[in-house]
């Protein structure tokens, strides 16, 4: 069989403590897609430049700007992801809606529209984050789109079935 060729899109990576993010350009506020790192189950490299993110359920394949760096992201991932590993919080529990990548059992959740997407997207709200996947299964899998911190936002109704939640950086409607 032909092996797979990519077609690989130029994006600004963020790596913490709890998730691995990309984004458009380093300037965004808000991610394209959120890996947990606690989903993350490996990390290989796949010839020049290259590695895999291997999660529960999907992979995500990265091509750094040369071997050194690749080298080093792979590095530090895989040290990340070991951490996580080793300080599962006690006597947390996951809700049976919030299982594989869900840091939070949600407060609430369900499909809502967002200008700008052609979907409805699956919203949910753990603590004070508001979390975005493009569907239901993500949402169960962890890999989500963005999420907005409250703390630096609010929310305004708009009409009868809309509101406006605000960020300096954003209006999500």
């Amino acid at each position: 069989s032909l092996p797979r060729s990519y077609i690989y899109q130029r994006r600004w990576v963020k790596l913490d403590a709890d998730y691995l993010r990309y984004f458009d350009s380093e300037k965004d506020a808000y991610s394209k897609r959120f890996i947990p790192v606690s989903s993350i189950s490996r990390v290989a490299s796949v010839g020049d430049q290259k590695f895999e993110v291997v999660t529960n359920n999907r992979n995500f394949v990265f091509r750094a700007e040369s071997d050194g760096d690749r080298n080093e992201w792979m590095r530090t991932l895989q040290q990340i992801a070991e951490e996580r590993k080793g300080r599962t919080p006690e006597g947390t529990s996951l809700s049976p809606t919030a299982t594989d990548g869900a840091a939070d059992p949600a407060d609430k959740s369900g499909f809502l529209e967002l200008r700008g997407f052609k979907h409805k997207l699956f919203v949910a709200v753990a603590g004070d984050k508001v979390f975005l996947y493009k569907n239901a299964e993500d949402y169960r899998l962890g890999i989500g789109i963005t999420y907005i911190e409250m703390n630096v936002g609010n929310v305004k109704e708009v009409d009868r079935r809309g509101f406006d939640l605000t960020t300096p950086y954003r209006i999500f409607r």
